[in-house]
């Protein structure tokens, strides 16, 4: 699997060096989006971490179809490039990919920082649904770039650009998985450090992530103020920070 030019960590960080002693830290974008999303954090994080971001199936320069299970293999396929063993970054559709990651293969994580995520979509989601099926792919490329450019005008661009290169039909099997996903009864499993984050504007998700840390064990909860959906692009100092805080205490077994 290979990211977008700009965002391989592979060349902005030293992922493929197990041997250099960071931790390895993999982020997994939200669908819709690509690798493209992650550029400052692969930055700011890459100093005393190695960090890997790359598409999802059918995002980016991936090919499809989209399927999770097709994700949490291309997540699986990453940590073993990081050494076998990483702490897994999810935001959005990306935290149930890292949340399945973790059920599926517990032995190759570390920990959890998943941001925005979803166990069982609510009710709104099937409305959410209908709309994408019926807002033509041009339309919803556009009623979509303000959240997938975290409310930042210099991301609009970009966010759009991600949006036709992954086109309404992977965005749709994207929806109709987490549709099917009720991860709920299985939130117990989880035995790894987990930080649970939200964006105080992004509200309909708050209920959602508060289910997620009251059901894994000994997971932390962050409401972020001022931050909305995809809030490392609109906060990335503050977002990396929290996640570099999080991820070294896990590392130090803390």
């Amino acid at each position: 699997m290979q990211a977008t030019g700009t965002t391989d960590a592979r060349e902005m960080s030293p992922v493929g060096d197990p041997s250099s002693g960071m931790s390895p830290v993999v982020l997994v974008h939200a669908f819709g989006s690509s690798s493209r999303a992650w550029a400052a954090q692969v930055v700011g994080l890459s100093d005393h971490h190695r960090v890997l971001a790359e598409d999802l199936p059918g995002h980016g320069q991936v090919e499809g179809p989209f399927t999770l299970d097709r994700a949490v293999e291309s997540v699986r396929q990453a940590i073993d490039e990081a050494g076998g063993k990483g702490h897994v970054v999810g935001i959005s559709g990306g935290a149930l990919v890292a949340l399945l990651t973790c059920l599926e293969h517990p032995a190759q994580v570390s920990s959890l920082v998943l941001s925005a995520g979803v166990a069982c979509p609510p009710r709104w989601f099937a409305l959410q649904r209908a709309m994408s099926r019926i807002v033509p792919e041009p339309l919803l490329a556009r009623m979509l770039a303000g959240a997938y450019s975290g409310a930042m005008a210099e991301h609009v661009d970009g966010a759009a650009e991600d949006f036709r290169r992954c086109g309404k039909r992977t965005y749709r099997a994207g929806l109709r998985e987490i549709s099917r996903v009720d991860l709920r009864s299985r939130l117990g499993q989880i035995a790894v450090p987990t930080l649970v984050l939200c964006g105080s504007k992004d509200r309909p998700n708050i209920p959602l992530s508060r289910e997620i840390a009251a059901a894994i064990p000994g997971a932390k909860l962050r409401i972020v103020p001022d931050a909305a959906h995809l809030w490392n692009l609109q906060q990335p100092e503050t977002f990396n920070l929290t996640v570099a805080e999080f991820v070294d205490q896990a590392a130090c077994g803390a």
